[in-house]
């Protein structure tokens, strides 16, 4: 008996540090990403735990990219364009946003992305929700469904930023 329970305890140190690997090559993954991309990690980083799903981060991050990262991964989110802030080029009516960090951008997305949704999800398809955004597995049609409810921008960008959100897919997920 005191064999097996030397033997179980081995098993388990061994899983240990296999789990300690893990997470440190997952961390030097971010790192990398990181040095490359700051903003870009950072704002990917916080969608993901809020539990939103690859496909749904990419379709965001393809309109970020739109908005003010030039089709890149190189997100300015102090970008001023007239009366539009911010990572998602807010208009000057959402004065809790207006001139703040990246920190506070990403809360009020976070915080403003639901209703969105749920008030305009008819613009991209009958009886489309917030819910039913969380649940969608294709970063293009997330990008689309993003572009007509949250950003109601005009159709003519919808293509860039699909591809926006194939590329933010393969650089953060593949």
């Amino acid at each position: 008996q005191q064999v097996l329970q030397s033997q179980l305890n081995q098993i388990l140190q061994a899983e240990e540090q296999a789990a300690i690997i893990a997470q440190q090559a997952e961390e030097e993954k971010w790192a990398v990403k990181a040095a490359e991309y700051p903003v870009a990690t950072q704002i990917w980083r916080y969608m993901k735990a809020q539990g939103w799903n690859d496909y749904v981060c990419a379709g965001i991050m393809g309109n970020i990219m739109a908005e003010v990262g030039g089709q890149t991964l190189n997100i300015r989110y102090t970008l001023s364009s007239g009366n539009y802030y911010g990572m998602c080029q807010w208009s000057r009516t959402y004065s809790k946003v207006w001139g703040t960090g990246l920190e506070t951008q990403c809360d009020f997305l976070r915080d403003t992305i639901h209703y969105e949704f749920d008030t305009y999800g008819f613009k991209y398809q009958k009886g489309f929700n917030f819910n039913a955004f969380l649940n969608m597995t294709d970063a293009q049609q997330a990008a689309l469904a993003f572009a007509k409810c949250y950003e109601r921008c005009a159709s003519g960008s919808y293509s860039v930023r699909q591809k926006n959100a194939i590329n933010a897919y393969n650089y953060f997920v593949n």
